[in-house]
């Protein structure tokens, strides 16, 4: 994700400003902007130029940036060669890393730079025409494809001048990349610049400025790439209203940017967007998924496989490619899988139907195996509250508690069942968490922490690596017995619990679905994180009433059989 951006109004609280200020450039971040004037001279050279066209301040028409004490830090020397997204991926990794992950701040790197690009062409059937504008733009890694792309249909220098300053844009709110970009994207026009004669070279154009991305813009875009910042920000009263129809609850700034992205394209254009794929599912996203679902639907997807050794700052979430079409009807949503070993390799995954409800988490297809999987969901309309299920999370916060947790049993503990404790179809006391088996209870407690009903319990923490995502445990009236007849259950296990009697969906056959492959994939099909949230698993797609009440009659062999076939997958 790229640079921070600030808006002056909000509340900086306790997870920051939407962009702190960009305040001094450390030392080793210098040191990348210190080489760029003998950077610049060498690639000029190269291209035949000589004279002020060497001295970078002259031959580009931006702002060298207030923070330049960097030209009183040695150069690297091992830059000089650097190509330009080398360049601007060695400024932001010089980063301190506490900035870097305060502001969400990681810059793309090329080959995935390259890939939205080529996924925004293939989204608008072609070849862009038209302004092409990051919001958040850092050093300008996004724009160089398509200022590459667009250079390459225009042979005449004269033309190439003219022309390109409007053709490419972006804006950020650190300074210094943005002149770091305005140099790297100034210097492809080299080759075209040195082709005229001296008395008629203009100022290399400065493509970049300094500018708020969130912030509306005049002159709408053909195509809004981003790779925005990311992280929970805090909203004042004004602000949260601004933004009602892309937060709900928690604000994450990848979301304002992505809604600021949609309103900043002309009708017909294309946002392209390099995300974490948590907005897919995350309840928190709802509403920004009910309003691109309306004004720019989801056109592609690319899931990039890797979540290691591809963003140079670390980045560990699943990250995903989606393209937007402005003003477009909704249609089939077209999904990839992106393989970074190398070079990047697109692999078509199939297509999926939109959801009927945007704003609940959209199951997209992560494998081609998973097609008619998310397929038959989609036309399945129940969920556990139809059923009289209702899920929440574990009451106790046990870092809260810390003083009244113990290895031992008072008159007034209760026993905590911990995830730990979930390791099969009824829970068992980890050895692990003996040493914090017991919580002891202050005056109301009982109301708020205890569980004295049978239950169904869920792990709401899995590992990228767990081959399953759904584990779950029958908490029934004879283990809670067994546990002592009322339990207090941890933050980190989702409780699910029937109000219903009568209910179909009877405690044997929820088991049933939430052991099965079938549910755990489709699961992973419509969310991004290896979290499970109550939210996500209220949002599951059911059997309908009638298959339920076929299936009550069956042993547990068949069911299992039937569920795996029910969706598809069997």
């Amino acid at each position: 994700m790229t640079s921070n951006q600030v808006l002056p109004s909000l509340n900086r609280g306790r997870r920051g400003p939407l962009t702190p200020a960009c305040g001094t450039v450390p030392d080793g971040a210098a040191a990348v902007l210190a080489t760029v004037p003998a950077w610049w001279a060498r690639r000029a050279t190269a291209a035949g130029l000589s004279g002020d066209c060497l001295d970078v301040e002259c031959a580009i028409a931006a702002e060298v940036p207030r923070t330049a004490g960097w030209s009183r830090i040695q150069p690297r020397t091992d830059l000089l060669d650097a190509t330009p997204e080398q360049l601007g991926d060695a400024y932001v990794t010089a980063l301190d890393p506490a900035v870097r992950s305060q502001t969400g701040r990681h810059y793309t790197p090329p080959a995935l730079a390259t890939a939205l690009w080529e996924q925004a062409q293939a989204t608008a059937g072609g070849r862009i025409d038209g302004p092409v504008f990051d919001p958040a733009c850092g050093a300008g890694a996004l724009l160089l494809p398509p200022l590459r792309s667009w250079l390459s249909f225009c042979p005449d220098p004269e033309q190439v001048l003219a022309g390109v300053a409007s053709t490419i844009g972006g804006c950020d709110l650190d300074e210094a990349a943005v002149w770091l970009g305005n140099v790297a994207l100034a210097s492809l026009l080299l080759p075209w610049w040195a082709r005229l004669p001296a008395l008629r070279r203009p100022p290399l154009p400065a493509f970049l400025h300094v500018d708020d991305g969130l912030a509306p813009r005049e002159v709408r875009a053909a195509a809004v790439l981003m790779n925005p910042p990311y992280g929970r920000i805090r909203l004042d009263d004004q602000e949260r209203l601004r933004w009602s129809h892309a937060v709900y609850g928690h604000a994450n700034r990848y979301a304002l940017f992505m809604a600021a992205g949609a309103a900043q394209l002309r009708q017909g254009g294309i946002l392209a967007a390099l995300v974490p794929a948590g907005w897919l599912g995350g309840c928190y996203f709802q509403r920004l998924r009910a309003h691109l679902a309306v004004h720019a639907p989801l056109d592609r997807i690319s899931y990039v496989r890797e979540r290691t050794d591809v963003f140079s700052t670390g980045v560990l979430q699943e990250t995903v490619l989606a393209s937007f079409v402005r003003g477009a009807s909704p249609g089939e949503i077209r999904c990839a899988a992106l393989g970074m070993n190398g070079q990047p390799t697109r692999t078509g995954i199939g297509s999926a139907c939109p959801p009927a409800r945007p704003d609940l988490p959209w199951p997209l297809p992560r494998s081609d195996s998973d097609v008619p999987l998310v397929r038959r969901a989609a036309i399945l309309h129940a969920r556990l509250a139809d059923y009289g299920w209702k899920v929440s999370t574990g009451p106790l916060v046990w870092n809260r508690a810390k003083a009244r947790i113990s290895a031992s049993r008072d008159d007034n503990s209760v026993t905590i069942v911990w995830a730990a404790d979930l390791d099969g179809a009824m829970p068992r006391r980890a050895r692990i968490r003996q040493p914090q088996r017991w919580v002891t209870l202050r005056p109301g407690d009982d109301r708020v922490l205890v569980l004295d009903r049978p239950a169904v319990l869920v792990q709401r923490t899995t590992a990228p690596e767990q081959p399953r995502r759904l584990l779950a445990a029958d908490f029934d009236a004879d283990c809670l017995a067994r546990w002592g007849g009322r339990v207090v259950v941890e933050n980190h296990v989702n409780v699910l619990t029937c109000g219903d009697p009568q209910s179909p969906l009877t405690t044997r056959l929820l088991m049933a679905l939430l052991k099965s492959a079938a549910l755990d994939r489709l699961y992973r099909c419509l969310t991004g994180s290896v979290a499970v949230s109550a939210y996500e698993l209220s949002a599951i797609p059911l059997p309908d009433r009638a298959t339920l009440l076929i299936w009550a009659r069956h042993d547990d062999a068949t069911v299992a059989q039937e569920i795996e076939n029910y969706y598809g997958a069997g």
